[in-house]
Order: structure tokens, then C-alpha cells, then sequence
């Protein structure tokens, strides 16, 4: 079995700001955080993944708008043009209307998949499920999971380090 990191729960919040605020002194950068009620400050000393979703939702509305606009303008003015009362084929305003909505969609669609696969999601199972006190994160437990993905992990020294931070118990996360 493959460790997977190393699952710690503290008293209570005080003390998990404490582990998290040593832990990322000591160099430690792979770190997530399970509480029962969201911690507003932590999100700055824990990664956060995502910065990039809106970049991701830029780029595909600027490709669906401009997309439209070209799929437009190539049926009005290339393929099919129509005389309609002396009106110029390229009429712009007139497809501006679909663009949005073509742009928004595909912001939209983007977005959502971007985010569905930033977050590991949908995943019906995580490795820290098999701890058995796990499920106190939800009810009044205050619980910290150094990643064995980490730069710095090291089965022994990542124990040592967690051991110093006096939690009420610690586990490894396996497989």
C-alpha cells in the first residue's frame, strides 16, 4: 500500500491554525484543511487550486463569440447572401445577439469543466475515508492532511514534525 500522506486532528481550531501555521513554516506547501464550518483566513496558508478557471472561461468565450460571429458572417456574406431592401450582407448588428449567447455558453460549459476537473470531481472516494475517526470533520473534529506528495515528505520526518505539534491523534493515510 502507498502512503498517501498523514491525517492529524487537533482540539480545536486554535490549535489546527497553530499545527498549519508551523507546519507551513517548516517549508511544508501540500496541506489541506477539514473543519466543520468554513475557516475564512485559512485559504491563504493552504494551496488553493483554481486561479486559473477564469483564464479557461475567457479563452473559450472569446472562441465561441468569435466562432459564431465567423460562422455568421461566412453564411450571410460567403454562402448565402441575400438582398434584402438594399441592406449590406455583412450586417453586424444583427448577429451580435447570438454571439452573446454563444459566448456565455461556452464560458459557461468551460467553466463548469474546469472546475469539475480542478476539483477531482466527481470522486466517490478519497484515501482519508479510511481513517476511521474521518468523519468527525463533519461534526466537531478539526483535521489536517499533510500530502505525501509534498517536497518536503519523508515517512519519518513528516511523523516527527506532526508528533511536535501535540495533536489528539495522527494517522497514516494509505491507498
Amino acid at each position: 500500500m502507498t502512503v498517501q500522506g498523514r491525517l492529524v486532528q487537533f482540539a480545536d481550531e486554535a490549535s489546527l491554525r497553530d499545527g498549519l501555521r508551523r507546519l507551513r513554516a517548516q517549508g511544508y506547501t501540500r496541506i489541506e484543511v477539514f473543519s466543520p464550518y468554513p475557516l475564512d483566513d485559512v485559504h491563504g496558508t493552504v494551496e488553493r487550486a483554481g486561479r486559473w478557471i477564469p483564464r479557461i472561461m475567457f479563452g473559450a468565450g472569446l472562441v465561441g463569440g468569435a466562432g459564431m460571429l465567423a460562422i455568421q458572417y461566412l453564411s450571410a456574406v460567403v454562402d448565402y447572401p441575400v438582398d434584402a431592401g438594399g441592406r449590406p450582407h455583412a450586417s453586424w448588428p444583427a448577429f451580435v445577439p447570438s454571439a452573446i449567447e454563444v459566448t456565455i455558453l461556452f464560458a459557461v460549459v468551460a467553466g463548469f469543466i474546469a472546475f469539475l476537473a480542478g476539483s477531482g470531481l466527481p470522486a466517490l472516494y478519497h484515501p482519508v475515508f479510511d481513517v476511521a475517526w474521518f468523519e468527525e470533520a463533519s461534526r466537531d473534529g478539526f483535521l489536517l492532511w499533510l500530502r505525501a506528495d509534498d517536497p518536503l515528505w519523508e515517512s519519518r520526518r513528516g511523523e516527527d514534525d506532526i508528533a511536535a505539534l501535540q495533536p489528539l491523534r495522527h494517522a497514516e493515510v494509505h491507498a
